[in-house]
């Protein structure tokens, strides 16, 4: 392979867990309604658990795809740490072969949350995928990330995958991120065709930006 381009899904961390690790959830200070001080304190809840999925302290990463022109793989094991451990030392040799590697976003969410998740379960970080340079990280100059490439250091609003996608006349995504908890625990290999989709959409935003 000469390059790679990847994408992760994940889901929140079951329920208990979250809620035995959430921080107090209080009201604003001007409330003195017991039931608008409720309702607050319920909405700051809700929302905690819906973004669980997004946060690297209350997600779980459960399906990695992975792939160039010729072949796309859907990467899944029996727990995360083993998950995170094989594709990290993957993408370590990759890297250390020549190989480019890169995605939609994955600067800002993709590698930061295989690399947090990785220190959450206590494994080592391959130094091909991340080090340090007066203590500030730096990703291996053979990673891209077509996000950062397209929004050309402004906003980044507006240039989802989705978004990128129906510009370049791509396929469009097969549903929305939001719902893909649901989708795993309900219908693994739908949710495989998601996951693969995206990647399939994702090399060729990296072709048509040059990344590959």
């Amino acid at each position: 392979m000469k390059h790679i381009v990847l994408d992760i899904e994940t889901i929140p961390q079951d329920e208990a867990s979250l809620l035995a690790r959430a921080p107090e959830f209080t009201a604003a200070a001007n409330l003195k309604d017991p039931d608008k001080i409720a309702a607050a304190i319920a909405k700051k809840k809700a929302d905690y658990l819906a973004d669980a999925a997004l946060n690297w302290k209350t997600a779980e990463i459960v399906l990695i795809g992975a792939g160039d022109d010729s072949e796309i793989k859907s990467f899944t094991a029996d727990t995360e740490k083993e998950l995170v451990a094989n594709f990290l030392e993957l993408l370590g040799s990759a890297l250390s072969d020549g190989v480019v590697v890169g995605g939609h976003n994955i600067k800002a969410f993709d590698l930061p949350m295989l690399v947090n998740r990785a220190r959450v379960h206590g494994l080592m970080i391959p130094r091909k995928i991340l080090s340090f340079w007066r203590g500030r990280p730096q990703w291996h100059d053979n990673i891209f990330d077509t996000l950062e490439i397209l929004s050309f250091g402004k906003s980044f609003d507006g240039n989802g995958v989705d978004d990128v996608a129906r510009v370049f006349g791509l396929p469009p995504k097969l549903g929305h991120g939001g719902d893909f908890p649901l989708m795993w625990r309900a219908d693994c290999q739908a949710a495989v065709a998601y996951n693969r989709r995206d990647v399939e959409i994702e090399i060729e935003i990296a072709r048509i930006c040059g990344c590959i």
